[in-house]
């Protein structure tokens, strides 16, 4: 045995705070690097700053990371595009937001990642958008879909004192309910609703598996609202009924550094495993979108917010017969086996990149001639 696995087999108590201070410091200066890199961009006449990438293996995230890229690159494919995490933003010792001050011209556009980010729940996408609309107030900005959640109404109301400032900022909702509580936080900004944009996948891609049974979608977090014993009673009910269930997230196991290397390569395999199923039950959005991706009937069980059932208000009308909404677990067993003996054509139309963000350009360009 090496002296090195000595040392980690009996000094572990050592070691380990050694390991992980010795991480704490790799890890600042790349960091602080990326943030001093600011001031060596090329001198390009048009510059995209795509904020708050998506730092983690979820591939729902990941999804909305690789269709914001896709769509950048279809409608600003003159501009130079520079990506950087949230952590890079937010922390002064990196100096990011001063080196992105001293950089900015009037000609660049910033783009924040969407997701679950506007809210004091955790994380640091909020303080982000915080203290770059406070330094560059009238920039162009892009705030791809938002679900916003506020525990306590003076954290809603800081953030919208801030946030109202940006007075070129197009600000997109993911439902209806946070597009209200958008109108009311931030009057003196354009607000739309808007739908997750991994929706544009919806319709674009075909599969011709066969399908069997039921993929149990299911998130482990402090989202959730069911217990992983009901969640496996669910699963054992459909089992007992001759039934074939696979339970699974959208969380990956593989690293974000491999994940990002073949980012469209993991989201289309993620896609394509919903199409192995005649019906999938979820309490992920994304697992909700990515089975409609695959033309896989969805059916979605509640969370402890409204993120995901209030999500399914855009497909009423539009994909009806293949998205669902249950109260409790016994409608969503009733519900599955009534699909699972329906016959279904699982080729679903591009409405949402079509009626959406092929006009989302045009719609953030107005902005600009205020």
């Amino acid at each position: 045995m090496n002296i090195r696995k000595l040392i980690q087999r009996y000094l572990w108590w050592l070691y380990r705070p050694i390991k992980n201070r010795v991480k704490r410091i790799q890890y600042d200066r790349t960091m602080k690097k990326e943030a001093e890199s600011l001031l060596h961009l090329p001198q390009a006449d048009k510059r995209i700053f795509y904020l708050g990438i998506t730092a983690h293996v979820n591939l729902g995230d990941l999804g909305q990371h690789y269709c914001i890229l896709k769509w950048i690159q279809e409608n600003y494919p003159d501009y130079s595009l520079v990506q950087f995490e949230a952590n890079a933003v937010v922390y002064e010792k990196y100096g990011f937001i001063n080196n992105l001050k001293t950089i900015y011209k009037t000609s660049d556009i910033i783009v924040f990642q969407s997701g679950y980010t506007t809210q004091d729940l955790g994380g640091l996408h909020n303080l982000m958008h915080e203290k770059v609309v406070s330094s560059l107030p009238a920039a162009r900005i892009l705030m791809f879909p938002q679900t916003i959640y506020f525990q306590k109404r003076e954290n809603q109301e800081h953030t919208a004192k801030i946030l109202n400032t940006a007075n070129r900022m197009l600000f997109l909702a993911r439902d209806f309910i946070s597009y209200e509580t958008a109108k009311e936080m931030m009057p003196n900004v354009t607000v739309k609703a808007f739908p997750d944009i991994v929706t544009t996948l919806i319709g674009t891609m075909s599969f011709n598996n066969s399908r069997d049974g039921v993929c149990l979608c299911t998130r482990n977090d402090g989202e959730k609202y069911y217990s992983k014993e009901e969640i496996d009673a669910l699963e054992l009910r459909l089992h007992n009924d001759g039934v074939r269930v696979f339970q699974k997230d959208t969380q990956s196991k593989a690293t974000i550094r491999e994940i990002r290397a073949d980012l469209k390569g993991y989201i289309e395999r993620e896609i394509e495993s919903y199409s192995h199923y005649n019906v999938t039950i979820t309490d992920r959005y994304h697992g909700t979108i990515f089975s409609l991706c695959a033309g896989t009937p969805v059916i979605i069980i509640k969370t402890t917010d409204h993120k995901v059932t209030t999500g399914a208000d855009w497909f009423k009308g539009i994909y009806d017969g293949y998205v669902f909404v249950a109260s409790d677990l016994k409608e969503a067993y009733d519900k599955a086996s009534m699909l699972l003996s329906t016959n279904i054509n699982h080729n679903l139309k591009p409405f949402f990149k079509e009626q959406y963000y092929d006009k989302l350009k045009l719609y953030f360009e107005e902005i600009w001639s205020r």
